[in-house]
């Protein structure tokens, strides 16, 4: 069974939230499955409520067997929440409930507001990738 993880966070831009960090190390380890980074989306810094749908409904289209949600905005998630706050984005909570009701998905609520600099992530190639891309004018 082919399976997916999106991982959907609150992070100012440029910047992850260290749950959302900890979650892609643990699903990419050992024990969390050895999840291929080919089989994990990343918004760090918030998704609407439409790109999120449209990409859920895209991966379910495509015959992923498993989706693995993972919500992360930076205030916890109450039962009675009708929405979750994704960056600057309003998602709401039926749409994610609802598509995970369809059977083959689960979603995880979680919360955050500690956050690292991207570049501390991937280390040294980013850091050398971002000195590369400094001299290219902006827009390109």
């Amino acid at each position: 069974m082919k399976r997916y993880a999106v991982l959907c966070g609150s992070a100012p831009g440029g910047r992850r939230q260290k749950n959302i960090a900890a979650m892609h190390d643990f699903l990419t380890s050992e024990e969390g499955g050895f999840w291929t980074e080919e089989d994990i989306m990343i918004f760090p810094n918030g998704v609407s409520g439409t790109m999120l749908s449209f990409v859920l409904e895209r991966l379910r289209a495509d015959g992923i067997g498993y989706i693995f949600l993972y919500v992360c905005p930076l205030s916890p998630v109450s039962d009675g929440d009708t929405s979750v706050w994704l960056g600057s984005e309003e998602v709401e909570r039926r749409m994610i409930e609802d598509f995970c009701a369809g059977g083959g998905a689960q979603v995880v609520y979680d919360s955050c507001r500690e956050t690292v600099d991207e570049a501390e992530l991937c280390g040294e190639a980013c850091a050398n990738l971002a000195q590369g891309l400094r001299g290219f004018p902006k827009g390109l």
